[in-house]
């Protein structure tokens, strides 16, 4: 089983400005130059990816890609323009996008196919009544409930419960690494990796740089 620690920052559709956006990403990357143990991976709102430029310890990633490589699909982003902007990284199901724009479990489905194939690691958010998925190379699952979400006034899941849901999904998941989603802050992310999580998929917390700097410290202490 692959026993790498993930944080990686969701920013959905924050910062509102390419400064804002700059300043939070630079800090972060001065903020954790000198911690190992852990990939940090930053994923922030499409038009600022190609302003953020990867650094020795913090990769980049994308919220989201379309299933085709090209066509006339407007307003979609394929996976390998994610791979020419630096991305390394795509989260992919979120239950945000099903909440407000109806994406289907279908169309997660193409949208992991097409971008494992394309050379991307797929951060694959799985809900409370989600399947498990099967192994594959370059995945990682995240157990994020969606009434855990803290943009959505949830609160983080109880330990016992995300251990529970970490073991069921190991039944089917060997290799693959399984994070934790949902409210993660500084103070409750020793909690989630006690549990079994090998990471996290950090909302609001990541648009504090240094909470999301202790975040990763604590991580890894």
């Amino acid at each position: 089983m692959n026993e790498e620690l993930y944080i990686i920052a969701n920013w959905k559709m924050n910062p509102q400005t390419l400064d804002e956006a700059l300043a939070l990403a630079n800090r972060v990357k001065e903020g954790v130059a000198n911690t190992q143990g852990s990939k940090v991976v930053l994923c922030p709102p499409f038009p600022f990816i190609s302003y953020i430029l990867p650094s020795e310890h913090v990769e980049m990633g994308a919220q989201n890609c379309f299933w085709e490589g090209k066509g006339a699909f407007t307003g979609e982003i394929s996976p390998r323009m994610l791979k020419e902007l630096g991305c390394t990284y795509v989260i992919l199901g979120h239950s945000e996008r099903a909440k407000y724009l109806g994406e289907t479990q279908e169309m997660v489905r193409k949208k992991t196919k097409a971008a494992l194939e394309a050379g991307l690691r797929v951060v694959l958010c799985v809900g409370e009544n989600e399947e498990t998925p099967a192994d594959a190379e370059n995945l990682i699952v995240v157990y994020e409930p969606e009434w855990a979400i803290s943009s959505e006034g949830g609160d983080a899941a109880d330990s016992k419960l995300v251990a529970a849901r970490i073991a069921k999904m190991r039944e089917t998941l060997k290799t693959t690494p399984i994070l934790y989603g949902g409210s993660t802050n500084s103070k409750n992310i020793q909690t989630f990796l006690q549990a079994g999580a090998q990471g996290a998929l950090v909302g609001s917390a990541s648009l504090d740089a240094e909470e999301f700097i202790s975040l990763v410290k604590n991580a890894v202490s």
